[in-house]
């Protein structure tokens, strides 16, 4: 086998394997990346990503401090005894009004796209490695939905690569 046919076999493979990630992750609502870094460094970083776009967080829920907060009345623990498998987790919501109209007037039903959800979290068991992601917006069965929903999922993306970055 060539060299060049070898490259461009490997690169075949590896564009399936992340098509086949990124399908997965699609199939759960939401996608998720990760980096190493210091937790308050990268929940401050999404949150200048909303703000200096000029969008208004509306709501951080302190995910985390939920869990352990309820975990006794709700009789919930991890695997290893814990009442959050988070070190610390929290989701950033807002809403676009210009997407937000746009998504409507496609649809009333729409609304289910409002607010948009970030979140970020590090894990109790491995900590410094920061995940950062957002919950897809809801499909719809008309071009004019599934439009604006790829319109939504790339703020929302670009929101999440800067925040990485």
């Amino acid at each position: 086998m060539t060299t060049i046919t070898l490259r461009a076999l490997l690169a075949a493979i590896l564009a399936m394997l992340l098509a086949g990630s990124a399908l997965a992750e699609a199939g759960l609502g939401y996608k998720a990346f990760s980096k190493s870094g210091a937790y308050d460094d990268v929940r401050a970083d999404l949150e200048d990503a909303i703000v200096n776009r000029g969008y208004v967080i509306d709501f951080v829920g302190q995910f985390n401090q939920m869990l352990e907060r309820t975990s006794q009345v709700a009789e919930s623990v991890t695997a290893l005894g814990a009442k959050s498998p988070y070190k610390k987790a929290e989701y950033l919501q807002f809403c676009a009004a210009k997407l937000a109209h746009e998504a409507v007037s496609a649809n009333p039903g729409n609304i289910a796209n409002c607010p948009y959800v970030l979140f970020v979290y590090e894990l109790a068991n491995n900590p410094g490695k920061i995940h950062v992601g957002y919950r897809l917006p809801p499909s719809g069965p008309s071009r004019a939905t599934k439009a604006i929903n790829a319109k939504i999922e790339k703020l929302l993306n670009d929101i999440a690569m800067e925040a990485l970055n």
